[in-house]
């Protein structure tokens, strides 16, 4: 029987219906998208360009009709190389394409001016490459609604993504926040931060400070570290953007303070959602350091004292009910007969849970650096001109970023202005 009791503070919509996905990504929702548009963000670093995954997504979205534009923000990749992937992207994509690079000097100064902060400070990377992206849409005052996909996703399907835009697009449903949500397994159990960490973390603080509500909130989704959402423009202008593994965990507790539950949703991606993986030591012990980081801080910013005897008992909390998790997550396992080592489940959880102790051992944790709303940035210009100014500034530099080709010497031809470079 398909899930669909709906527990905690927001509504879940999951996947009870395929037949209705053709005509929902060929009518309705290209419908919904000529009144309201749908911008993609679809953030990159170097190694996603020549994956498979990402050659993948862009065949799958090459007919989505529904897309208006989408930008592709890009770190670590030679700005030499940056034409030819325009090139290559503004043919595969859908709708009107941008393609740049947030390592770009002049691109990186004005972002650090509007951070108001050192450009050694900004952190490369996705938070960064989003945070760009949405200062570009919310410049060029570009309405309607805003997805994010990640590109590392092999198991890609737009109709997917398509439901995710559709419960944000359709005003009548009245949310104005789309979290998806999906399960982590092909061959194995997969999403080790979220069954063995996040998981336990939130019931621990639950038991520790009790049921706050943006405790009560985040537990409500089914997995708070997708990084696919969609979301209305106005309330992504407002929105802060958390560097670092910080970026999903520090945008749910911005989306808790600006709206209601009932304006809140998350959408059933389906199964076998594949992303790359990494090595527990690699990748996912500071990715487990930052989350913790970034929720105890937002925390104490709600009121609750978080100090070393709070630390203390959640960090033994932690403990059984991360243990406790390795055993439900290999129970899982083995009614679906897929393999699952239960004492390498259990040395991860406890690995994890002594991440806490490595968040400062004492006092307040020093939490992950948050790039500040566009909304706020606008808002600080000492002037109107001064404040435009910035914001033509970063347009032109994009812009001019897409719009340089190269000739097949390799030397740059004459700047050439495309029609679909010029949607500012």
């Amino acid at each position: 029987m398909s899930d669909f009791t709906q527990n905690g503070v927001i509504c879940t919509l999951p996947r009870l219906n395929e037949t209705h996905l053709e005509p929902l990504d060929t009518q309705l929702l290209p419908r919904l998208a000529a009144d309201s548009p749908i911008s993609l963000i679809l953030p990159c670093h170097a190694p996603d360009l020549e994956r498979p995954a990402l050659q993948h997504i862009c065949q799958q979205l090459a007919g989505a009709r529904w897309l208006t534009r989408v930008l592709v923000p890009v770190n670590g990749l030679p700005l030499a190389e940056l034409p030819a992937l325009t090139r290559r992207l503004s043919a595969q994509l859908p709708g009107k394409v941008s393609v740049f690079s947030t390592d770009e000097p002049a691109l990186r100064s004005l972002l650090s001016a509007a951070a108001g902060r050192s450009d050694a400070s900004l952190l490369p990377g996705k938070g960064l490459n989003v945070w760009a992206a949405l200062g570009i849409l919310h410049a060029a005052r570009i309405h309607g609604s805003y997805v994010f996909q990640d590109a590392d996703v092999l198991s890609f399907q737009r109709s997917t993504l398509a439901r995710l835009c559709l419960a944000v697009a359709e005003p009548n449903l009245g949310f104005d926040f789309a979290k998806m949500y999906y399960s982590r397994v092909t061959d194995r159990l997969y999403g080790r931060v979220s069954r063995l960490f996040l998981a336990p973390l939130l019931q621990s603080l639950i038991q520790v400070a009790g049921h706050h509500p943006l405790l009560d909130f985040l537990q409500s989704f089914r997995y708070p570290l997708s990084g696919e959402c969609a979301l209305r423009a106005s309330l992504a202008s407002s929105l802060p953007v958390w560097e670092g593994w910080a970026l999903e965990i520090g945008m749910l507790a911005e989306v808790f303070r600006r709206l209601e539950p009932e304006r809140v949703c998350q959408v059933d991606g389906g199964t076998g959602y594949d992303h790359k993986h990494q090595p527990a030591e690699a990748g996912l012990h500071p990715m487990c350091v930052q989350i913790s980081e970034t929720l105890l801080g937002q925390l104490s910013t709600e009121g609750c004292r978080v100090d070393s005897a709070f630390r203390q008992t959640l960090i033994r909390a932690q403990t059984r009910h991360a243990a406790e998790a390795a055993r439900r997550s290999a129970a899982l396992a083995f009614l679906n007969a897929i393999p699952c080592a239960l004492e390498a489940e259990k040395l991860a959880a406890k690995g994890f849970a002594a991440t806490l102790r490595a968040t400062a051992p004492e006092g307040l944790p020093e939490a992950p650096l948050a790039l500040p709303s566009w909304d706020s940035v606008e808002k600080a210009a000492p002037t109107f001109c001064h404040r435009w100014q910035l914001f033509s500034r970063l347009l032109q530099a994009v812009f001019t970023l897409g719009k340089f080709s190269r000739t097949s010497q390799g030397t740059e031809s004459k700047p050439q202005m495309t029609e679909r470079h010029n949607w500012w």
